[in-house]
């Protein structure tokens, strides 16, 4: 993609991936050891996004809402930069270990997803009514059951606009519900990602780089899958 869509986070991964393949995204910080960041290179994290933006769009229509239900790490950057391929709004809901459901049945409540991607390991422990909401599993090796690899060669890129909705942050509160925050667009991730990269070229420590994201309402495993994609490379 060229022009003004070349500056947005999913072309900017794609052409990460052709040119430092083998790069790993990283963070120039020292003390959580890269925790929250893709954890593989530019390569994988683009075979991994374009896997599930394919199955995406075999299922649903651009500008849908996509619950991701995972722990920090590979699986949820690539399903966060999957939406981001296929055009869709990502709602992640981060697991604090693996197995941490339990809060799965209110955010699909409250966000009234119309799909919700998880790991292999927790698709059949979730309590979601799958004849309302469908439910797809994915990781690196397959999705929905199907080879990531042969799943990536199938993906066609979507012209997505800097307006498209991109990311909902939700609050979960407990057994009193949650909050499920307006949308940021395409255009809104590349402003907030071009001044954290600034702050990161002036030397600003991680303590800061979190807060400048969370006043743009960034929340960290968010930034933490964005930012090494914009500063390596």
């Amino acid at each position: 993609m060229s022009g003004d869509g070349a500056g947005l986070p999913g072309p900017l991964l794609r052409r990460r991936a052709e040119r430092y393949p083998t790069l790993v995204p990283a963070l120039p910080f020292d003390s959580r050891a890269g925790a929250g960041t893709a954890g593989c290179s530019f390569a994988e994290l683009d075979r991994r996004a374009r896997a599930i933006a394919a199955r995406l769009g075999s299922l649903l229509s651009p500008g849908s809402r996509v619950l991701l239900v995972y722990p920090e790490g590979p699986d949820l950057a690539g399903a966060f930069y999957g939406c981001l391929y296929a055009g869709m709004a990502a709602i992640p809901l981060v697991l604090p270990t693996p197995g941490a459901t339990h809060t799965v049945p209110r955010a699909v409540q409250r966000c009234s997803p119309d799909l919700v991607l998880t790991g292999t390991d927790g698709w059949y422990a979730l309590s979601v009514d799958r004849h309302r909401t469908q439910v797809v599993e994915a990781d690196g090796v397959r999705v929905a059951g199907e080879p990531v690899w042969r799943l990536a060669q199938q993906w066609r890129p979507v012209g997505v606009l800097r307006a498209a909705p991109a990311y909902h942050r939700y609050h979960d509160d407990g057994p009193a519900g949650g909050r499920l925050e307006a949308a940021m667009d395409h255009g809104d991730l590349a402003e907030v990602l071009g001044e954290l990269a600034q702050a990161v070229r002036l030397g600003t420590d991680e303590e800061n780089i979190g807060w400048i994201a969370a006043v743009h309402g960034l929340e960290e495993a968010v930034w933490r899958i964005l930012l090494p994609v914009r500063v390596t490379g």
